[in-house]
């Protein structure tokens, strides 16, 4: 009885710890964007980018690889995968670690003047930070795998309160820096990580994990591996690309506008958990996708509006006086959400439907497309191109997918008007 009343609220367990995950950085961010000011925050940022980077690489070799093969799997094979990735994990921490001390010393230039990291003991701080985000996630998305969701909620409510706990003593004693900021970060993770480990509970160490855990990685994770990398440039090239051409204060200032509209990424989230299953039973006329679009549009419109009616002072609200002068990022990225949202129901046709291809071929066209517009935009545009290319990725996506349905007669929508 016990086991099906969790399974019966596993996904909002799930709710609960993306919220929690989602709430936390929001206040985090919006206290360092205040601090630190525009432009420290766009260099703390740009760590961040590179945290986001290694992160989709890392999640299509462990924790993506883990989601698709787990529930196919015998015990004694879970338990294998689990105590391969595991150890993986747990190694290429360590490399990581002395990677980085390695190029402290050959750069420490890059450091100090680039990073804003002073080039000594302090620059392990980041990179604690992303190693054990990188191993929590592992952590949390394993257990969600397993059915465990609750348990990936309490290691994210511990590391997300200590670090806003941290974070507020940092403040209040007036020592907040970036060095700081990614300190306690770090220090957060630690208690989350112990506890993460002990719930997910591996097993010793042994050559036929790796051996078992290799194979299926070398069979099934060079697909998600790219797929990973796509979505990523996708998502995020022109972001980079803001803070590689146009400055820190400019990647600062669009990234907390990203931050402010976190909240629609949950609400779109929460469609797609509803809709995928639904659209993968057969679903699949055009009526249902005619609702979906309106359903989306319902929902995620009306805070359009109201970020659009205040976003002067949302921004000034969230960052301080120093963010006033970009409150046209705000106006772009509700042109962005909605061409999302507009696109989503297409987004969820192509998936619950298994087109792999066209899902990976789209990310292609947009991701070569970002490439060779960015340089144009950037000159021509500066953050106003940005928008741009953000928007334009949107387009090419939604676009093709849309192509690809009416071809295949799978994706009607006069049906339903």
């Amino acid at each position: 009885m016990k086991k099906i009343f969790l399974q019966e609220y596993e996904k909002y367990w799930v709710l609960a710890d993306q919220v929690t995950v989602s709430g936390a950085a929001f206040v985090t961010n919006l206290v360092l964007a205040r601090v630190l000011g525009i432009t420290n925050f766009g260099k703390f940022t740009s760590i961040v980018m590179l945290q986001l980077f290694l992160l989709s690489i890392t999640m299509s070799l462990s924790s993506q690889l883990y989601q698709v093969l787990f529930l196919r799997l015998e015990e004694k094979e879970k338990q294998l995968l689990t105590t391969g990735l595991f150890y993986q994990q747990l190694f290429g921490s360590l490399g990581l670690i002395l990677l980085t001390l390695i190029l402290n010393l050959l750069f420490p230039v890059f450091f100090s003047q680039v990073l804003s990291i002073p080039s000594n003991l302090s620059s392990l701080w980041p990179v604690l930070a992303i190693t054990f985000t990188i191993f929590t996630d592992f952590l949390r998305r394993g257990l969600i795998t397993q059915g465990k969701a609750r348990f990936a909620l309490l290691i994210d409510m511990i590391d997300n309160f200590l670090q806003i706990v941290l974070i507020a003593v940092c403040l209040y004693m007036k020592v907040l820096d970036i060095k700081m900021a990614w300190l306690c970060i770090a220090l957060a993770y630690i208690p989350a990580i112990i506890v993460g480990i002990y719930l997910l509970a591996p097993h010793t160490i042994s050559s036929e994990c790796f051996r078992f855990t290799w194979k299926q990685q070398k069979d099934k994770s060079s697909w998600l591996l790219g797929t990973s990398l796509l979505q990523w440039g996708s998502g995020y090239f022109f972001v980079v690309a803001a803070g590689w051409w146009l400055g820190a204060a400019a990647l600062g200032a669009l990234r907390l506008a990203q931050y402010v509209f976190g909240l629609l990424n949950l609400l779109l989230q929460a469609v797609e958990n509803y809709a995928l299953p639904l659209a993968s039973r057969g679903i699949q006329k055009g009526k249902y996708w005619y609702l979906l679009l309106k359903k989306c549009i319902l929902l995620i419109v009306p805070f359009l509006i109201i970020i659009g009616i205040f976003a002067k002072q949302i921004l000034l609200f969230a960052g301080g006086n120093e963010f006033a002068s970009y409150t046209f990022v705000m106006y772009g990225l509700i042109v962005v959400y909605l061409a999302i949202t507009i696109g989503y129901p297409i987004r969820i046709a192509i998936r619950s439907m298994h087109m792999n291809k066209d899902y990976f071929v789209a990310y292609i066209l947009s991701v070569s497309v970002s490439i060779l517009c960015a340089p144009w935009l950037l000159q021509h545009w500066q953050l106003y191109g940005v928008l741009a290319g953000l928007l334009l990725s949107q387009l090419i996506n939604s676009g093709y997918w849309l192509i690809v349905l009416f071809h295949k007669k799978n994706f009607i929508w006069k049906s339903a008007i």
